[in-house]
C-alpha cells in the first residue's frame, strides 16, 4: 500500500525533538513491504499547502497522523494542540476528497485519550499504545479487507454512529531484550540530519517503561508499569551506526529515566565505552538508585549532563507525589554531580498535593544549595486521565466529565494560587538560571536558531552555566 505518514508536532521549545516514535512505526511499514512517504511538519509555514503537494503528486492509500502532544503542560501559558490537530484533518479531508482513503491517528497524544480523539478528529481508526507490531496489523487488514476487532491497540467503530472501542493495547509484546532494536527507527524517512542541525542532538532509546508510581506521570500508561530493555550492545551499535551515517556525535537519551535499572544503565555505559565513540550524551535521571560509581561509568561513557526529575526539596511533597526517594538523596547526586564536573539540571512541579508556602521555600533553599547548572520549575500538575493524579481530582470533583480532558486541566493548590507565580520569578530572576516555561516566555526563536547555526551541539540549559546567559533569559523576550 502506498502510505502517507504525517508528524505533526510543530513545537521547537526548549528544541526541536526528532519523531522518534513515528519513525519506529514508519519503519516497521516499510519492512512489512509498504511503500512509505512522510511529511514532518515542524518549520512549515504552511502545512496545507504542503499536503496539499505531496498528496496531488502521489496519492495515498491510507494517511497515518502521528500526534506527540496534547499541550505543553505548562500552567498558566498553556498553549493546546489539538485545536491545530483539527484543523489539519480538516484540511486533510478536504484535500483527500473524493478517494477518502482511511485516517489513522497515532502517537502518545492519541494514546492518552483515543476514545475521545478518534471522534474530536474524526478519523477512521487509531492506534493505542506502541505501533511498530500493531500498525502494520491494521494495514494488513486495510489491504485485504480483514476485521481488526483483534489487533492490539486498534481504537475502530464497530458500525457508523457506534461510540469508538478500544482494544487495550500490548506493550508487552515486546517481551524484554527484544525491544525494536532489531528495526531501528527510519532516521532517513524523518530527516534526522536536519533535526540534529536545528535541535542539536538525536534521539535514541535504551529502554521502555517505568516501573516508577509517580502520581502524575503517564509514562506507565504509555509504554507499561515494568521496564523492558534493549541490550546494551545493539544501544551502542545504533548510536555507532548514527555516527558513521548521519554524522551525529551528540544524543539524548529519552528513556523515562536512564539510571534505573542500574545494573542496565551500567552495562549500556560499557558498551558505549568499548565502542570509544568519542560521543557527548544527557538523559532523564532519577536520585532514586543513583550512585556515584554509576555517575562515574556515565561520565566515562560520555555523559555531560543529566536531567534530574527532582520534583520538589521537600520530604512531605515528595511523598504526596508519589516519589521514591528523599531529599537528602537528591543534595547527594547534587554533590556528586559537582565533584564530577557534570551539569545538572533540576526539574520541579510546584503547587501539588501538600504543599505550602513554606515547603516552596524550602525547595528553593534545597535546590540552591546544590548548585545546579539550572533549574526548570512547572507551576501546577497537568492532570492527565487514569492516573492517580486524575482519581484524586475526579474524587474532588475537579473531574465530572471525561470531556474535560480534552482541554489542559491542571491541579494547584487552591492556597497557593494567589501567591506561587509571584515566589517563584522573585526567586528565579535574580538568579537567572531558573527556566519557567508557564510564566515566562521562552527564547526567541531566532536566538535558539543562531545557537544552533554556530555549531551548539547540547541542551540548551548547559549554556546557563555562562553569565551572558543567565543575564538573558529575563529580558531576551
Amino acid at each position: 500500500m502506498h502510505l502517507l505518514l504525517i508528524s505533526a508536532n510543530r513545537e521547537v521549545f526548549p528544541d526541536p525533538v526528532f519523531p522518534l516514535g513515528a519513525a519506529y512505526v514508519a519503519e516497521s511499514a516499510r519492512r512489512a513491504g509498504h511503500n512509505v512517504r512522510v511529511i514532518d511538519l515542524l518549520g512549515q509555514s504552511r502545512p496545507r499547502d504542503v499536503l496539499l503537494r505531496e498528496i496531488r503528486h502521489h496519492p495515498p492509500d491510507v494517511v497515518a497522523l502521528s500526534l506527540r502532544n496534547l499541550d505543553n503542560a505548562a500552567y498558566p501559558l498553556t498553549k493546546n494542540y489539538l485545536p491545530s490537530y483539527q484543523t489539519l484533518v480538516q484540511d486533510l479531508r478536504a484535500i483527500l476528497s473524493p478517494e477518502k482513503p482511511p485516517l489513522i491517528v497515532g502517537g502518545s497524544a492519541f494514546s492518552l485519550m483515543p476514545d475521545l480523539l478518534l471522534d474530536e478528529l474524526g478519523a477512521d481508526f487509531g492506534i493505542s499504545g506502541e505501533g511498530e507490531e500493531s500498525f502494520p496489523m491494521l494495514l494488513d487488514a486495510l489491504e485485504f479487507n480483514k476485521s481488526v476487532a483483534c489487533i492490539p491497540g486498534i481504537v475502530y467503530r464497530p458500525s457508523l454512529g457506534t461510540s469508538p472501542v478500544v482494544v487495550p493495547p500490548a506493550p508487552s509484546m515486546n517481551p524484554p531484550y527484544a525491544l525494536a532494536g532489531k528495526n531501528p527507527p527510519a532516521h532517513d524517512l524523518l530527516g534526522l540530519k536536519r533535526y540534529v542541525r536545528i535541535g542539536g542532538m538525536a534521539s535514541i532509546q535504551t529502554k521502555r517503561g517505568c516501573a516508577f508510581r509517580c502520581k502524575y506521570c503517564t509514562y506507565p500508561l504509555l509504554e507499561g508499569s515494568s521496564f523492558r530493555l534493549r541490550p546494551p550492545g545493539e544501544v551502542a551499535d545504533e548510536m555507532e551506526m548514527m555516527v558513521s551515517t548521519f554524522g551525529v556525535h551528540s544524543f539524548f537519551i529519552v528513556d523515562s529515566i536512564f539510571n534505573t535499572p542500574p545494573d542496565h544503565a551500567d552495562e549500556v555505559c560499557e558498551a558505549l565505552i568499548r565502542k570509544n565513540l568519542r560521543v557527548h550524551w544527557s538523559c532523564y535521571a532519577t536520585p532514586a538508585g543513583m550512585t556515584l560509581p554509576l555517575l562515574k561509568k556515565m561520565k566515562q561513557a560520555g555523559c555531560d549532563g543529566i536531567e534530574l526529575g527532582t520534583d520538589s526539596g521537600e520530604n512531605g511533597v515528595l511523598a504526596g507525589l508519589g516519589k521514591s526517594f528523599s531529599v537528602s538523596h537528591l543534595k547527594s547526586v547534587g554533590d556528586w554531580c559537582r565533584s564530577l564536573g557534570l551539569a545538572l539540571c533540576h526539574t520541579l512541579i510546584f503547587g501539588g498535593p501538600g504543599e505550602t508556602p513554606e515547603s516552596v521555600q524550602e525547595t528553593c533553599r534545597v535546590i540552591e544549595e546544590s548548585h545546579p547548572t539550572a533549574v526548570v520549575a512547572m507551576t501546577g500538575l497537568r492532570i492527565y486521565p487514569d492516573t492517580p493524579l486524575a482519581k484524586m481530582a475526579e474524587g474532588m470533583g475537579l473531574i465530572t466529565h471525561r470531556s474535560q480532558y480534552l482541554n489542559p486541566v491542571f491541579y494547584l493548590e487552591p492556597a497557593l494560587e494567589p501567591i506561587l507565580m509571584h515566589m517563584l520569578l522573585s526567586f528565579a530572576e535574580p538568579r537567572g538560571n531558573w527556566i519557567l516555561p508557564g510564566l515566562v516566555t521562552p527564547l526567541k526563536p531566532l536566538t535558539q536558531r543562531i545557537i544552533r547555526l554556530a555549531g551548539y551541539r547540547r541542551p540548551l540549559w548547559h549554556l546557563l552555566r555562562y553569565a551572558p546567559f543567565k543575564d538573558r533569559i529575563y529580558r531576551d523576550r
